[in-house]
């Protein structure tokens, strides 16, 4: 539905991993560590979440033109981890990343390896479980599949799609008059 790999290497991995060590190592930036302070929760990592309104000013602007090789797999990481946190594995706090999938991305060059699309299902049936609560207030996963599947399965409820428009004739209005 999403056109994201299903085939491949499951992605199961660690949540008790160090993320510090993973965040500098593959994105070249390390949070800082988290200091108390009373009644103040300001911290920027927070098991494996990771805090967008730090990450973003991080890889703010475009790349130098003599950025070395690990520079710009750093960016690469980053943008990935930026799409596969907001749609496949989309946390239900909205200023918060899974830091999950950075995992995968070490190296880069196999994450096509992995099936993503199971895992985003994983994930999905995870948040679903827990909007079940009585004090679930939010949901998160991949709701895009949730929609998709209501529209294959419920088409009145499907919004309503318009055929193309036949394309613009080329050249002045009167020749289509001409026979």
């Amino acid at each position: 539905m999403l056109g994201v790999p299903v085939d491949g290497l499951p992605v199961i991995g660690s949540v008790k991993m160090v993320w510090h060590g993973l965040c500098r190592d593959l994105l070249g930036h390390r949070p800082p560590d988290l200091i108390p302070q009373p009644y103040e929760n300001r911290s920027i990592l927070v098991g494996a979440r990771i805090s967008v309104s730090w990450l973003k000013p991080q890889f703010r602007g475009p790349l130098a033109t003599d950025a070395t090789d690990e520079v710009v797999q750093q960016h690469a990481c980053y943008h990935i981890l930026v799409w596969l946190g907001s749609i496949l594995f989309m946390d239900k706090l909205v200023d918060w990343l899974s830091m999950m999938p950075l995992q995968f991305l070490n190296p880069i060059s196999n994450t096509k390896r992995y099936s993503w699309g199971n895992g985003a299902l994983a994930w999905l049936y995870k948040h679903l479980c827990k909007a079940l609560e009585t004090k679930a207030m939010q949901i998160g996963g991949a709701l895009m599949l949730v929609q998709l599947w209501a529209y294959s399965r419920f088409p009145l409820i499907c919004p309503v799609t318009r055929p193309p428009q036949p394309p613009v004739e080329v050249g002045p209005l009167t020749s289509q008059y001409v026979i």
